[in-house]
């Protein structure tokens, strides 16, 4: 995948076509009216469990023909292009599949938002924390750690596997698991997966992405600040996404990311703690 010759994008947008809020052709209009000179969609992909925020295998011909359209409306004006959001659930079923692989993309984003329990069973640790706390407690044994550990081994073994061109959000647990436990983002076990992530993605030549879908609600990022400057000094090439799902939040809490990237690239010190 080639990179944006210039920060006037977004490659991460649901509609929809999964748990978006707004049409396809809603979002283009709302990148275009921004300004965006390159915009993509990356619904989430069909996966072998019910989810009510992923798409159907059967809307996958509906959303690349609807993306055609707009990609051909678009012309000359904005370049858009088709991606897709692979959720990684386990070495049967991830961006690496030849489902997937067949798929005519422009692109794809791999991304874990489900977590197996210890008899495998995949259960979604994405979304509001009273649902994560009630699994936490009735599917996981009120295990934190297993819930962290395992998380990043899925994203590890996605990795590994392959198949896909941005890695999203890659510490996305911790939105919820840092309300769990407020100390997690500071021991040293938890620090020690983050590197590992880090270092598999530079080896694995992906371009990592910087996920400010919460910034302006919880003044997060995803990987959090404090992980960008070792992912500077890994070399992986960075994209920044909003992962909007409504027209209003197409570059939501991309300037502000781009202000302190550019600040770390730079030596100087960003305004907020790293």
């Amino acid at each position: 995948m080639v990179l944006p010759d210039s920060n006037l994008y977004n490659l991460h947008s649901h509609t929809q076509f999964c748990d978006g809020r707004a049409s396809m052709q809603l979002m283009a209009e709302a990148a275009a009216e921004a300004g965006m000179e390159l915009y993509g969609f990356s619904p989430h992909s069909p996966i072998s469990v019910e989810s009510p925020c992923n798409m159907s295998r059967h809307d996958v011909p509906v959303y690349l023909d609807e993306a055609r359209r707009i990609t051909d409306f678009y012309e000359g004006r904005m370049q858009v292009l088709t991606g897709m959001e692979i959720d990684f659930l386990s070495p049967d079923w991830g961006p690496h599949i030849d489902y997937f692989q067949q798929l005519p993309l422009d692109y794809s984003i791999g991304s874990v938002h489900f977590v197996p329990t210890r008899d495998g069973i995949p259960v979604d640790c994405d979304g509001r924390f009273e649902r994560f706390a009630r699994n936490l407690h009735d599917v996981y044994n009120d295990d934190l750690r297993y819930v962290v550990e395992k998380y990043f081994e899925q994203v590890l073994t996605m990795i590994e596997r392959g198949g896909f061109d941005i890695l999203g959000h890659f510490d996305k647990i911790a939105a919820n698991a840092a309300k769990a436990d407020s100390n997690i983002e500071h021991t040293g076990w938890y620090n020690a997966l983050i590197e590992d992530v880090i270092n598999h993605a530079a080896s694995a030549g992906l371009i990592v992405e910087i996920n400010t879908k919460s910034y302006n609600d919880t003044q997060r990022f995803f990987p959090a600040i404090q992980w960008w400057s070792a992912l500077l000094h890994s070399g992986s090439p960075i994209v920044i996404n909003s992962d909007a799902h409504y027209p209003d939040k197409v570059n939501a809490g991309r300037p502000e990311a781009l202000r302190i990237l550019e600040q770390l690239r730079s030596g100087s010190v960003p305004s907020v703690q790293i």
